[in-house]
């Protein structure tokens, strides 16, 4: 998969770095799980599972975004209606992607969104893999 962030005056930016791991799921009853991870993502330096300093803490959760939730498809929209996030004030919204389908690929791309003055396309390129 890779995640660009396209700003309005062209500049580009890799939100988990160039290497992104991720997995995406679309149920046929209606559900949907998205997980995004840098790829140089390492372990806390602890066997338990809720120790580590909250440095470490705040390291793994800047390097790993989830979602889960519903979704609708209408035309070349897919809604994601989040109800579970690694990103709380997500919970409860509708997160809505543009998409394109090529073969094995699929593109999905965020409205403009206006961040610190600049307007932001986000940009998701996920690759089929038999399960």
């Amino acid at each position: 998969m890779s995640y660009v962030s396209r700003a309005d005056d062209g500049s580009l930016t890799y939100p988990l770095g160039e290497d992104p791991q991720g997995s995406l799921l679309y149920t046929a009853g209606g559900w949907m799980i998205a997980q995004l991870s840098t790829g140089d993502r390492g372990d806390l330096p602890t066997d338990d599972l809720f120790s580590g300093s909250d440095a470490e803490r705040a390291e793994a959760f800047s390097s790993y975004l989830a979602y889960c939730g519903s979704y609708e498809v209408t035309a070349n929209v897919v809604v994601h209606r989040v109800t579970m996030c690694s990103f709380p004030n997500w919970v409860g919204s509708e997160q809505t992607r543009h998409f394109e389908i090529s073969g094995d690929r699929l593109v999905l791309r965020t409205p403009p969104i206006a961040v610190g003055g600049r307007l932001l396309v986000h940009e998701f390129l996920w690759q089929r893999e038999e399960v």
